[in-house]
């Protein structure tokens, strides 16, 4: 398969499904408390550099740190792929 087909294919077909997403990313945080917001592709808001360029869930989740402060939303980047978690952490958009 070539690279644009398997790309797409994965957009529509991923192998790590939304439910599966979401269970990696309540494993990553420790915690179900808290809301967890699983998009199929990058929100408008999202300074994030140096991702690799496959198709990737991307997980709005809680810091659950028990700091109280104003400050950027945590995003979680997973590969529709394989799972892997390529990004924990801010997503840039504070302010």
């Amino acid at each position: 398969m070539a690279f644009f087909s398997e790309r797409l294919y994965l957009e529509y077909y991923p192998a790590i499904s939304r439910e599966e997403a979401l269970r990696i990313a309540i494993e990553k945080c420790g915690t179900t408390e808290g809301n967890f917001e699983v998009m199929g592709s990058r929100p408008e808001v999202c300074s994030i550099y140096g991702l690799p360029n496959e198709p990737c869930w991307f997980v709005r989740a809680p810091w659950n740190d028990g700091e109280g402060w104003l400050r950027s939303s945590r995003i979680i980047v997973i590969s529709k792929a394989t799972g892997k978690v390529f990004y924990d952490g801010d997503v840039g958009d504070e302010g």
